[in-house]
């Protein structure tokens, strides 16, 4: 019996395990989260209750753990947000605007000739 592995056409899509078929950037990712969420889990936990410590937990480890997991078309989640923030923070209307250097070129010929008459004028 033959076994066959399918072998992806793009090698750039394959990458290296670390641990426990995670990459370096998940399991960084999932500490920095474990970091976060641990601390908020026992320093909620008498007020909120059991429940309402786990859910705030998920909430603040959540983003950490969001950005080793999402990858949309190459692209993890904080470029994307990048983007969008970059998309949505600029101006909508964009005016093309031109300088003319041949009129900027004629006003200062009659610029220096309206000073040369002046200074004439002066003597």
């Amino acid at each position: 019996m033959a076994h066959y592995v399918s072998i992806p056409k793009d090698l750039n899509d394959i990458k290296e395990k670390f641990v426990m078929g995670f990459t370096k950037r998940q399991v960084i990712c999932f500490g920095i989260g474990l970091a976060v969420g641990v601390p908020v889990f026992f320093l909620t936990r008498n007020a909120l209750g059991m429940s309402g410590a786990i859910f705030v937990m998920g909430a603040c480890a959540a983003p950490a753990i969001l950005c080793g997991l999402y990858r949309k078309n190459g692209v993890f989640l904080e470029k994307q947000v990048k983007y969008m923030r970059e998309y949505f923070t600029r101006p909508r209307k964009r005016y093309y605007r031109t300088t003319n250097i041949f009129e900027c070129i004629s006003n200062q010929i009659e610029y220096n000739k309206i000073k040369k008459k002046l200074k004439n004028a002066e003597k």
